[in-house]
């Protein structure tokens, strides 16, 4: 059986002590449990103060074969932060905003190259998305199209150099699938709206819900995961987009991604989000595989660890 941990950001000592609330246990080679899984949806850099930690026991555990893990749209922007084109321009650029966006990763990457080298290594290894018999795994959304486009021109599932400048260069339908399963799908305001999010950047866009229709809905109504109000008027018919919607009759997707805080859990009969947003003041959340049918009670969570109580 399986235990999906959700968002982790750099907070060690909450993943801690979360593998030990599920009773896994710290051996040689890592966090261990005698009959389960652990499987982590991404984001484990950024915003948290123990980064390599974080790195250390995820490595080590998918390593040794303790764990499954895939990338998140954070580990993407370090990656990329990272990574250079043939001309030898990053493919993300060294501004300000980007280099702020992953600053608590930057800061610890900038003390020790050859363990950066390492880890951002082994996070290209890691894949996009999971499909597992009973359940599926991805970091923000499970789109069919995008993951039938990346399986045929990115059999590799990993965002490896040559696929990572692949992307970044065309930016066409690849970066677009890539974009969709780790940031999620978003709808764009119109061109008079423009709101500010936790963080102070300008938004033109916001997350929403991939699973239902947009039509006669407000733009609260299909919102998620954003930490601002939208207005409550229904979304006028010309910018409704028909997107393709996952059927309850598909298998269950967990994803994180959301920062939904005590409201992480279940949105549908088969979809789970396990965001409880730890790093902004919230909880370490994970679902506690029992059956293939999804229960609430399932969730296990717990408080953020502060570096002084361990």
């Amino acid at each position: 059986m399986y235990d999906i941990i959700g968002d982790i950001h750099g907070e060690a000592n909450t993943l801690k002590h979360m593998l030990l609330s599920l009773d896994y246990v710290e051996g040689e080679e890592g966090y261990f449990h005698p009959e389960r899984k652990a499987v982590f949806v991404g984001d484990f850099v950024d915003r948290g103060p123990d980064i390599f930690e974080t790195l250390s026991i995820v490595r080590k555990m998918v390593t040794a074969g303790n764990a499954f893990a895939v990338v998140g749209n954070h580990e993407l922007n370090v990656l990329a932060y990272y990574t250079k084109d043939e001309d030898g321009l990053f493919l993300r650029e060294h501004s300000l905003k980007n280099r702020t966006q992953i600053k608590k990763t930057y800061e610890e990457f900038k003390l020790d190259k050859p363990k950066r080298k390492s880890y951002l290594k082994w996070l290209r290894s890691l894949p996009l998305f999971l499909e597992f018999d009973n359940f599926r795994i991805v970091h923000a959304c499970w789109d069919q199209d995008a993951i039938d486009l990346l399986k045929k021109e990115n059999p590799e599932n990993c965002l490896n150099k040559q696929f990572l400048r692949k992307i970044y260069f065309e930016r066409g339908k690849l970066f677009k699938a890539t974009m969709l399963l780790l940031k999620g799908r978003e709808f764009n305001f119109p061109d008079d709206m423009i709101l500010k999010d936790a963080y102070g950047f300008k938004r033109s866009a916001y997350r929403i819900k991939w699973w239902e229709p947009m039509e006669g809905k407000s733009f609260e109504d299909i919102s998620f995961g954003n930490r601002f109000h939208l207005p409550e008027y229904t979304i006028p018919s010309q910018l409704c987009k028909e997107i393709p919607l996952y059927p309850e009759t598909e298998l269950p997707v967990f994803f994180g991604h959301y920062c939904l805080g005590d409201n992480a859990g279940l949105v549908r009969n088969n979809l789970c989000c396990v965001d409880g947003c730890v790093a902004n003041g919230g909880i370490l959340v994970a679902y506690r595989m029992d059956a293939k049918e999804l229960k609430q009670n399932n969730i296990i969570s717990v408080k953020k660890v502060r570096s002084a109580q361990v």
